[in-house]
């Protein structure tokens, strides 16, 4: 295989965006949610007992929703908050990235690391509005903005490349 190699620029507007949208689409954010709601209502059921009417079954489960989805709002706010307060280019995170496709992995420098990530501990491939996604753990993705490649033609072979080498290492 050739190696391939593109550059990026990470910025905090590509962080934001980036965490916005998984944020909004975590499955976690949704728990984290139900969870509120389900405390608030357990707690104004202890601490006043269960509700009589229809009209107050009503008023529990609507408040419960909106202070269920107004403390995920929070919790999602301060999330985003600590990532763009910790990320830095001396740690990494913002600033230039240079990719290289090679055989035994994905290959990253940045001021901070170099890294060798072999194609078998790699995640899932995804695409969000703009941006190419590359999972590296759980929670921690390779974010590649469109800006990252000069032509569509150039990111969907990057992309299918780094497709095939994951999926390949899956499949063994």
């Amino acid at each position: 295989m050739e190696n391939i190699t593109i550059h990026t620029h990470i910025t905090k507007a590509d962080l934001l965006r980036f965490n916005i949208r998984y944020i909004a689409t975590a499955s976690f954010t949704y728990k984290y949610m139900v969870a509120v709601v389900l405390a608030v209502i357990a707690y104004i059921c202890f601490s006043r007992g269960m509700p009589s009417t229809a009209i107050t079954w009503l008023i529990l489960i609507a408040g419960a929703l909106l202070t269920g989805l107004l403390a995920t709002l929070v919790y999602s706010a301060w999330c985003i908050g600590c990532v763009l307060i910790m990320s830095k280019e001396s740690n990494g995170v913002l600033g230039t990235h240079e990719y290289t496709l090679k055989e035994e992995g994905l290959f990253e420098k940045t001021i901070a690391n170099e890294t060798l990530h072999k194609w078998g501990a790699l995640g899932k491939v995804s695409v969000a509005g703009p941006d190419l996604l590359l999972q590296v753990t759980g929670y921690l993705y390779h974010v590649f903005p469109r800006k990252s490649f000069a032509t569509a033609e150039q990111r969907s072979e990057f992309e299918r490349i780094l497709r095939y080498h994951i999926d390949k290492e899956k499949a063994q």
